[in-house]
């Protein structure tokens, strides 16, 4: 099976006031959200994520996963990247009492998160992903020699706002910044 191949990358939920939560990403694709419960003293997968896959549904694996500061928001933003070309931002509400993804187990520790969303930022090949200090700009890059950055607008729909593109001859020539 694929979910034997292992896992790829994790983090640690940066909110201060939030249980001990842990995003972690498979090679199989898929993407977790884990909680401890206090109660039965061992980590519960509390909410799944869309699957890193291809369009026929073939498992591809997750390349990095980063989780945004949370800054004043009722929400949580975590991003992933995969081996499908994607770059992903998932949106996780706080609740109270609500219901976990069709599947997760419904224990105390999977009760206070709700899969609000997910939106597909970049279709190219992007390896990293990480977040600003404030978790409102996300950067993201990959073998073309390029970080992206994304912004979320009034919206709340991301876009490109800015590139930086790298010297890829390697003879020393200045990088050059393309803004959107």
């Amino acid at each position: 099976s694929n979910e034997n191949w292992g896992l790829s990358f994790f983090f640690w939920c940066p909110g201060l006031f939030d249980p001990a939560t842990l995003c972690v990403g498979f090679s199989s694709g898929r993407v977790s959200l884990y909680r401890y419960d206090d109660g039965a003293r061992s980590w519960l997968e509390a909410i799944r994520l869309p699957n890193h896959a291809t369009a026929n549904g073939v498992p591809r694996g997750v390349l990095d996963v980063a989780w945004a500061p949370n800054v004043g928001r009722s929400y949580h933003l975590i991003a992933t990247c995969g081996k499908d070309n994607r770059l992903r931002v998932h949106r996780v509400k706080r609740g109270r009492g609500g219901k976990g993804e069709e599947g997760a187990s419904q224990t105390a520790a999977s009760s206070s998160l709700v899969h609000e969303g997910t939106e597909d930022l970049d279709r190219s090949e992007v390896w990293r992903c990480q977040w600003n200090l404030t978790g409102t700009v996300l950067a993201s890059s990959g073998d073309c020699g390029v970080v992206k950055l994304w912004k979320s607008d009034f919206q709340g729909k991301f876009k490109c706002i800015s590139e930086i593109v790298g010297d890829t001859t390697g003879m020393g020539a200045a990088s050059a910044v393309r803004n959107q």
